[in-house]
């Protein structure tokens, strides 16, 4: 088994997606010197991806200027269940024959290094924790708003990965019993409710009740061309139809919000995603919601905050997976 080199000056996260790939050389210190990017070719097979993923540090590498000697190790988020010791993803859904695959070993043979992985949005929280929104915080729940949502909890300072690397799948608790039916087989699930293709609908819905709105202009009244992202620049802009969409979305996310506080008591409460970079309007929604619901441990007790490093989470949260592997020696 190859060991993290303890005399190395930075380590390379790497946020592995079903599209594109993206790495960064990051130093202890929280620095990212630079980038590598590659497609995932996540359907061509895992030797393809591989392959992807080394390109991608060697360019990373290669754009900070600094001698691939010094690599301390290679830390990975990957979608999907893993055996992450092992390195083995279990399955994960947007990659063509990821069931029991071994995904670390051939990375890190390639490099003589280390390498490590956790699932993307158990990776992402890692980052804001340590270098982002929950920096300086004991107690973060982090979720990703997107196609689906995504969790993941540090409790007292420690990441919770659940018996089987299933914690914490917040998307798929039930939140309206007799709501739209999720891609999981179950009916009103929080992901079902809040999602992508929830807000897409719900826009369309609305649309289709003759209410006026730039909304459909900007679409071309074509529901292919509707995005989240359309919908909250719309909502940004005045426009009251939009408006309601994103309040009733806000709404939905704010009854799973309120509902990990209750559970989970945290300090903060990230929030990131494609979504969440909606906004004020959404964010204040989403408190609203918050306020009314989280009772017993009340809202006032956390902080609802999106997500400060976007789509660098991942990477920051890659490599400090190699940081964590050498401060646990």
């Amino acid at each position: 088994m190859l060991l993290p080199n303890a005399s190395g000056s930075y380590a390379v996260g790497v946020d592995v997606g079903g599209t594109n790939i993206r790495g960064g050389v990051i130093t202890k210190d929280g620095k990212k010197l630079g980038e590598g990017r590659r497609p995932s070719r996540a359907q061509e097979g895992l030797a393809a991806t591989q392959r992807m993923i080394c390109e991608v540090v060697e360019e990373a590498i290669a754009n900070a200027g600094v001698p691939r000697a010094e690599l301390m190790g290679i830390g990975m988020g990957v979608p999907g269940r893993h055996n992450s010791a092992e390195g083995i993803v279990l399955y994960s859904p947007n990659f063509i024959g990821w069931t029991n695959v071994q995904l670390l070993q051939p990375v890190a043979e390639y490099f003589g290094v280390a390498a490590y992985m956790r699932n993307d949005v158990k990776t992402a929280s890692m980052g804001e924790y340590y270098f982002g929104a929950g920096k300086g915080n004991q107690w973060v729940v982090m979720i990703t708003l997107g196609t689906g949502i995504g969790g993941s909890l540090i409790a007292d300072g420690k990441l919770m990965l659940g018996s089987g690397e299933g914690f914490a799948e917040v998307g798929h608790m039930t939140v309206a019993p007799d709501g739209r039916l999720c891609g999981c087989g179950n009916h009103g699930c929080w992901e079902a409710m809040a999602g992508r293709d929830a807000i897409i609908e719900r826009a369309w819905r609305a649309l289709q009740t003759g209410h006026p709105s730039v909304l459909g202009d900007l679409a071309d009244f074509d529901l292919n061309k509707i995005t989240p992202a359309l919908i909250a620049r719309a909502a940004n802009d005045g426009d009251a139809l939009a408006r309601g969409v994103l309040e009733e979305t806000a709404m939905w996310v704010g009854i799973g919000v309120a509902n990990l506080i209750q559970v989970y008591n945290p300090q903060v409460f990230i929030i990131g995603g494609g979504i969440s970079q909606a906004g004020d309007l959404l964010f204040s929604a989403i408190q609203r919601t918050v306020n009314w619901r989280a009772q017993m441990v009340p809202a006032c007790t956390t902080q609802i905050v999106p997500a400060a490093l976007g789509d660098d989470a991942g990477i920051f949260g890659g490599a400090v997976l190699v940081f964590d592997a050498l401060k646990n020696g």
